[in-house]
């Protein structure tokens, strides 16, 4: 649930029509079932009937047979025309995110790959209209606030093992040194803000970053990595869009293209091999969600790269942009659920990502580097033999591969996640390591590729 102050939820409603199982968990998760107000999926009554008190924000989704979601939208918005008015859907058919805001939605999302920011937006939208009786929580990278600067607004840590937040520093206060270099240590590399505070740390940020760059752009890494973020799901909405007609060479160029830039503006920029580490600390731990996944796979990708000269870094960072672009075919069910969660049935089917991810980058004309479209297709194969979709084992699996593999594998192990403690980064590599020496019959790596990278880590580093 969101957190809320103690007061009547029933103030504070959220309007839903036609959700179907798939994407009402996702609301369940964080709305309290006071708050619902579920309306059938008929547009005259609803022109004629309006919801008393105003709900918060409207979600609507998939429409019954001979109702468009766009007429829908727009019936919505003459009724409601200030609140944020939401379509989730499960199903990818017919799925264009543009057209859907372009005809009065607020935003589309697509479920279960749009679960993690569907929640983040929604949150933010309840803890705005609420006026911070219902809280909400953003993350601001750790880098963007140094010691003994005082803070205009409230910090929080995050402790994800019980989903608590606690209240690190108050409006007025300054990080302590010593507690600034604990925390860097420690490899969290990011703490929280209120939502309802957010844009004071943003005001923060660009003001302290202007005086440092004399007149630059003052952007911060917190708003540096949500600009990549939102970026990533632009393209994969562009390329989720299944309509045949925006399939052309053309399209794929640009989307080839759109996915170079957001390379070159994210993640290669500015990146050598000497600050590979620093950079890669700056990452590590981020919270989990597709679109954050696709980054940081992209982004370690291209460091790993750097760091031990294997590859070109802009290509495997392509690469891990779009490796898991197929989960979105997979059904729900499968989607949601880590390897340790799924039965033998859907561990088969979830290993047709792979192969559903080839299928849109033929559907969408994407021309690849080789060496892109190998990592892409064979970041599932395992030195051992054991591994899919070909069952490669060895050389025969390219080095662009095993680096595209290790920084998926590494995220996974580091990110943010609930109910589960952070891992530092030497604590990722030597659990992968331990995990190849251990069971070689199945390892996923070369160990000779992973000793190189345990060499490169600081001897103080824990």
């Amino acid at each position: 649930m969101t957190e809320t102050t103690k007061t009547d939820l029933t103030k504070f409603r959220v309007l839903v029509c036609g959700l179907d199982s798939v994407c009402r968990s996702v609301l369940d998760k964080f709305i309290s079932p006071a708050q619902f107000v579920e309306v059938p999926y008929d547009l005259e009554k609803m022109a004629e009937t309006k919801v008393a008190p105003e709900p918060l924000i409207l979600v609507f989704g998939s429409p019954p047979a001979g109702v468009k979601p766009n007429e829908a939208a727009q019936v919505a918005r003459m009724q409601y025309p200030n609140q944020s008015i939401y379509y989730l859907t499960s199903n990818r058919e017919n799925f264009d995110r543009a057209e859907f805001q372009k005809n009065g939605f607020t935003d589309a999302f697509l479920i279960p790959i749009d679960t993690e920011i569907t929640t983040q937006t929604i949150k933010d939208e309840l803890a705005r209209a609420s006026k911070g009786a219902i809280r909400a929580y953003r993350p601001v990278q750790l880098v963007d606030l140094r010691p003994n600067e005082t803070l205009d607004f409230d910090t929080y840590m995050y402790m994800p093992a019980n989903k608590k937040h606690l209240k690190m520093t108050a409006a007025g206060d300054e990080i302590d040194p010593s507690r600034h270099e604990k925390l860097t240590k420690s490899g969290i590399n990011a703490v929280h803000v209120g939502s309802d505070q957010i844009q004071k740390f943003y005001a923060f940020a660009a003001k302290k970053l202007r005086d440092l760059q004399k007149g630059g752009p003052g952007l911060s890494e917190t708003e540096r990595k949500e600009r990549m973020t939102g970026a990533i799901r632009g393209l994969m909405a562009s390329v989720f869009n299944d309509s045949s007609s925006d399939a052309t060479i053309e399209s794929g160029r640009n989307v080839v293209a759109d996915c170079q830039a957001i390379v070159k503006d994210f993640i290669t920029e500015g990146a050598d091999k000497n600050s590979w580490y620093a950079k890669m600390l700056q990452v590590t731990g981020a919270e989990a969600g597709n679109y954050n996944h696709a980054g940081n796979v992209a982004t370690f990708g291209a460091l790993f790269s750097l760091a031990v000269g294997i590859g070109k870094p802009e290509d495997i960072a392509l690469a891990g942009l779009l490796h898991d672009m197929g989960i979105a075919d997979l059904p729900p069910s499968v989607q949601g659920k880590g390897p340790h969660e799924r039965s033998k049935e859907e561990e088969e089917e979830y290993r047709k990502h792979v192969d559903h991810t080839m299928a849109i980058i033929k559907f969408r004309k994407m021309i690849l580097p080789d060496n892109v479209t190998k990592a892409i297709s064979q970041h599932h194969e395992r030195w051992s033999g054991t591994g899919y979709p070909k069952g490669y084992a060895g050389p025969r699996i390219a080095a662009e591969a095993q680096i595209l593999a290790l920084a998926d594998q590494f995220d996974y192990l580091t990110m943010t996640k609930d109910g589960r403690p952070r891992m530092s980064p030497p604590e990722a590599f030597k659990r992968i390591y331990q995990d190849c020496l251990d069971d070689p019959a199945n390892a996923r790596f070369d160990l000779e590729l992973l000793k190189k990278f345990l060499v490169l880590f600081p001897e103080d580093a824990a």
